[in-house]
């Protein structure tokens, strides 16, 4: 089997996996009491909107830590007022349309769930996506971090008012379309 094939096989793979990710979500979202949606908004959910996967989207990328400010916690507000605190981590470099990307990775102090988190807004920001930004929760695998964008979500404050959430930082806003993950909710 040539490498083009092989490269083909797991993209196939990657967006089974994407899209039964994004089933097993909806499911959830529809029935479990720990959703985001109040009862009144599960009646009618049918599904979360989607971007189509798109595999361009998709990185494995080292940490870089030639940062100012490496390791300092950062405040961040919320949509209800409030503040978060995280960790700058280091920044990621990647193309999307032939422009060079740069941004922040933060860092949860008190790893609940993921180590590190990108919190950002691009060019669908308030348009396709939630005026807020968007975030993703990074993966390491081995010394890179695994960007895939196609899982990005958005914030459940998103969702209704009775959840408080990050709002991006400014340094974090994409001068390019991030067109994977979820879209707004409706």
């Amino acid at each position: 089997m040539n490498s083009k094939m092989k490269q083909n096989l797991v993209l196939v793979a990657d967006n089974d996996k994407l899209i039964k990710f994004r089933k097993e979500k909806d499911k959830h979202w529809k029935e479990d009491e720990q959703s985001p949606l109040t009862e009144e908004q599960k009646k009618t959910f049918k599904r979360l909107n989607y971007f189509l996967p798109n595999p361009d989207l998709r990185f494995e990328l080292p940490l870089l830590t030639d940062i100012p400010d490496l390791g300092k916690q950062v405040v961040i507000k919320t949509t209800g007022g409030d503040e978060q605190v995280y960790k700058r981590a280091g920044k990621i470099r990647f193309k999307v349309d032939g422009k060079e990307i740069e941004t922040i990775v933060f860092e949860d102090p008190e790893v609940e769930q993921f180590q590190y988190y990108l919190l950002f807004k691009d060019k669908t920001t308030g348009k396709e996506t939630y005026e807020n930004g968007r975030m993703l929760q990074i993966e390491k695998k081995g010394d890179k971090l695994v960007v895939d964008f196609n899982y990005c979500y958005n914030p459940y404050s998103s969702y209704n008012d009775n959840w408080d959430c990050p709002i991006t930082p400014k340094e974090n806003t994409l001068n390019v379309e991030i067109n994977a993950g979820e879209k707004k909710f409706i």
